[in-house]
């Protein structure tokens, strides 16, 4: 293993305001990171939609030896890193113009492992069906993909880039109002799959342990959704995990909808992704 990931959308991390805390947000905010450093363990952490004030004491004292970043978001909504190595974190504000408001940075994070660089760009995309943010959507996917065109140029001669987007990427579709033509869910995951696995971009979207990873839990109005993704450049080579390459943790490894159910209100409505990066190569 040349290095390990977690990336996670922990539902308001933290209180949704700031300096509002209770019993109920500080006992969450302790469980998630001891689940963390107990269950889960990886040199480098992404939690998207954390309260860095509040998750700041957590984070240092139970992981005394990473070192910690986040973005400078809309309070509740910023991607908190950890990593126990080093890393070079670039935050991606091209991420964060939407067309009716500011929206999430992106964070690159860039790691070299044995003289070989590796750039991640971890993305929280724009949620909901509206025609607005399925193209904020698409535009924020093209400015990724012309981020992996930057790293190519920069990359050695005959080289492409060790490029990996991962995160909460929010394929929800498009829902029209005035049309029975509407993009499901399944369809903007399909053509998601299809962009980044072309013959320009060639960086597939990688299997998972289980598909789904987003679920409100029993009685929600939405169905159990396949939103987390990661995407990586065809040469670089994952640990297999359940004849996949990401491992999905949390609440789809739960067998009952009541066991389920309780996992999503201890932790998040979102279950996690880890993988683990072997190297480049056939």
């Amino acid at each position: 293993m040349a290095f390990s990931v977690t990336c996670w959308n922990v539902e308001f991390f933290g209180s949704k305001r700031k300096g509002d805390m209770n019993a109920d947000v500080v006992a969450r905010i302790d469980r998630v990171f001891n689940y963390l450093h107990d269950e889960i363990d990886t040199d480098i952490y992404v939690i998207f939609e954390a309260n860095g004030q509040q998750v700041f004491g957590p984070a240092t004292t139970l992981f005394p030896d990473y070192h910690w970043d986040i973005t400078e978001g809309s309070g509740s909504q910023d991607i908190l890193i950890g990593a126990r190595r080093p890393v070079f974190i670039t935050e991606r504000t091209e991420f964060a113009r939407g067309f009716n408001g500011p929206l999430r940075p992106g964070s690159l994070v860039t790691l070299t492992d044995g003289g070989v660089n590796y750039s991640m760009l971890f993305l929280h995309l724009k949620a909901a069906d509206e025609a607005i943010d399925f193209g904020v959507r698409v535009h924020q996917h093209e400015k990724a993909r012309s981020l992996r065109k930057a790293l190519d140029g920069a990359a050695p001669a005959g080289e492409r880039a060790n490029f990996i987007v991962a995160g909460d990427l929010n394929s929800v579709g498009l829902g029209l109002s005035f049309s029975d033509s509407d993009i499901t869910l399944a369809n903007e995951v399909a053509r998601v799959k299809e962009m980044y696995s072309s013959r320009w971009d060639r960086m597939p979207v990688r299997a998972k342990s289980h598909d789904v990873t987003f679920w409100n839990g029993p009685g929600s109005s939405s169905p159990p959704s396949d939103l987390d993704h990661v995407a990586a450049a065809e040469q670089i080579r994952f640990a297999g995990v359940a004849g996949a390459d990401v491992e999905v943790k949390g609440w789809p490894e739960r067998a009952t909808d009541a066991q389920k159910a309780k996992w999503i209100r201890d932790y998040s409505d979102h279950a996690l992704l880890r993988f683990e990066v072997l190297g480049t190569g056939p």
